[in-house]
């Protein structure tokens, strides 16, 4: 079976008063892209927007921006963190043939 699941060592990026952390990683070959869970610190304000969050994964991982789809972003109540589901595809093509339309419009990808 040519489905890999990877747990990485976690790793954290800070950025001002944000850190994202890798949680889980999954290489999903059949459609060309990798998933990923990540949480968040947002010490002291509230929950980032998707831009905000795309440019940081896209900063901790080095790839571009524009190869990134945030599909949830969820916040327990009272908590200063953010568990984001996020995915990074091999090309923009395939993001556009993959990702239902709407999620593409939510991430500022396309315009309505």
């Amino acid at each position: 079976m040519d489905i890999l699941i990877i747990l990485e060592r976690n790793f954290e990026v800070p950025v001002g008063d944000m850190s994202v952390e890798v949680i889980s990683k999954f290489e999903n070959k059949y459609l060309f892209r990798t998933e990923y869970v990540f949480k968040m610190n947002h010490e002291a304000k509230g929950t980032p927007s998707r831009k905000e969050v795309r440019a940081l994964i896209a900063k901790a991982l080095n790839v571009p921006e524009d190869r990134i789809v945030i599909r949830k972003i969820k916040t327990p109540f009272g908590v200063n963190e953010a568990y984001i589901e996020a995915f990074v595809y091999e090309s923009k093509d395939k993001m556009f043939e993959i990702e239902p339309r709407h999620i593409l419009i939510r991430n500022g990808i396309l315009e309505k």
